[in-house]
């Protein structure tokens, strides 16, 4: 049986140093259901995820370039 070619992926976790707490890269899942990390630098080994859900949970309302929304009203 052929495997499906890797055409697209998107990332699916934040790759964070367990000694640092530093963002050291992000893993990627492929159309296939194939996994890739992408490493920032060189490769970390002690590391833990976070899915990218909950990072999108935890900072909701937060702006990259102006920080915090604020709501009119």
């Amino acid at each position: 049986m052929k495997k499906e070619p890797r055409l697209f992926a998107r990332p699916v976790a934040r790759l964070i140093c367990a000694e640092s707490e530093m963002t050291v890269g992000y893993l990627y899942e492929w159309n296939n259901g194939d996994k890739q990390s992408a490493w920032l630098g060189p490769r970390t080994k002690n590391v833990r995820s976070e899915p990218m859900t909950e990072m999108l949970n935890g900072h909701a309302g937060m702006d990259d370039i102006t920080g915090p929304s604020r709501v009119m009203g």
